[in-house]
């Protein structure tokens, strides 16, 4: 264990550790690098951990030219939302829109051949998104869509809702419709869509992946329906994390604490909370207490 190592540090190495491809390994070293302490008798542990970053790099780089990917499978990583719908629907488009990735984008039906991956990155809240191929298509992957937690159903036109249904009778997860290409209809159009979605209580979102047409509306009501919390922490005189920790609705300062590093929550001797779920700034409160979205915790063990 490094000496006088922060949260944030023990934080990031948990990160590094769980990740699953080697883009993601070199993301999650560079941050605890950036976390690791910076004092004399640190300096073995930085000089190691950037030795290990290079050598990651190296690998990477091997694979890229010889034409390997390191996404060997589609792993559920956290909170993961698949994107359905009829050929042309736009989901391809939406996947770019919302996440990192970078994937084919053309008119001609069934370009997407196998599922693709992205990250969506929105107000500290990450979620994995995988766009699969088409419904009509020999690849169609039914799979993914009864096990992530979240369904976003692409479609252009209303009727098409009935026509999904039968491909996700299995699944579990919560569904958002998504009409996209709002950029093609006129004003009228879109007034009485709105209009009719709001009049039969459809839980969904016109938007444009052209335009940007409600995209931000989106991705809030996908963080609403994921039923998690940012919590921030932060060390004694120190201002608190940029990025915030994301854990369930209901989370305890006992399971931040666990989040932080397994057995952690036994060395605490005392907590203070500022934010929505304390009375005051930095309350003395016990590891029952509940958090609220955008609590700022502030541990002491000694």
């Amino acid at each position: 264990m490094p000496i006088n190592a922060g949260y944030e540090y023990f934080a990031a190495e948990k990160a590094y550790h769980e990740a699953t491809t080697m883009e993601d390994k070199i993301e999650k070293l560079e941050e605890l690098i950036r976390s690791a302490p910076k004092h004399k008798s640190s300096e073995n542990l930085n000089a190691g951990l950037k030795l290990r970053l290079k050598k990651l790099k190296e690998s990477n780089e091997k694979q890229k030219k010889s034409g390997k990917s390191s996404h060997k499978s589609i792993k559920k990583e956290g909170f993961q939302i698949a994107l359905i719908g009829f050929p042309n629907s736009g989901t391809s488009s939406l996947l770019k829109t919302l996440t990192n990735a970078n994937p084919i984008i053309s008119e001609i039906p069934f370009t997407t051949r196998t599922p693709e991956v992205g990250m969506m990155l929105h107000e500290g809240i990450k979620a994995q998104i995988v766009d699969i191929p088409s419904i009509g298509s020999e690849r169609f992957d039914q799979n993914i869509t009864n096990t992530a937690n979240m369904i976003l159903i692409v479609i252009e036109k209303l009727d098409e809702i009935e026509k999904v249904q039968p491909f996700i009778k299995k699944a579990t997860g919560q569904k958002i419709i998504v009409i996209n290409k709002s950029d093609l209809l006129s004003e009228n159009e879109l007034r009485k869509l709105e209009a009719t979605l709001k009049a039969k209580r459809i839980q969904g979102v016109i938007i444009s992946t052209y335009s940007g047409y409600h995209l931000k509306e989106l991705k809030d009501m996908i963080i609403s329906k994921m039923h998690v919390i940012r919590v921030y922490t932060k060390e004694p005189g120190k201002p608190s994390t940029k990025i915030p920790m994301v854990l369930p609705e209901g989370s305890t300062l006992k399971d931040i604490a666990e989040s932080i590093l397994k057995g952690f929550s036994k060395k605490v001797k005392e907590t203070r909370i500022t934010g929505p779920s304390s009375k005051f700034a930095n309350q003395k409160v016990g590891l029952t207490h509940i958090l609220k979205d955008k609590d700022i915790v502030e541990f002491h063990t000694n």
